[in-house]
């Protein structure tokens, strides 16, 4: 009785460590999902008209853990980052930062 109940233990274990080393799937996987979150955070502090004014929103996806969004002033000409309020979206959780100008 008590090598089964040791082993089911084992085997709990075990199950549970090979559960843990599984790849942790990203909330926020890909550019188009970053910019409809981003989208949503910027409409709620600078209001819908101002962020549509601005689409598209530029997303930099060169950060391994992060995802930058940020508005398009069109007054710049080029579209390029920095400058203007963004969005630093976290891809393992979703979390998100707001930084009211870029540089």
């Amino acid at each position: 009785m008590r090598s089964a109940i040791a082993l089911s233990l084992l085997l709990a274990t075990l199950t549970v460590a090979v559960n843990a080393q599984k790849e942790h799937v990203d909330y926020v996987p890909d550019q188009k999902t970053a910019a409809r979150v981003a989208e949503a955070i910027l409409i709620a502090r600078y209001g819908e008209q101002s962020v549509k004014s601005q689409l598209p929103l530029l997303v930099d996806g060169s950060n391994k853990d992060y995802w930058i969004v940020q508005m398009n002033p069109h007054d710049a000409g080029t579209p390029s980052l920095g400058g203007g309020p963004a969005v630093w979206i976290y891809r393992h959780s979703g979390c998100m930062k707001m930084s009211e100008h870029m540089k």
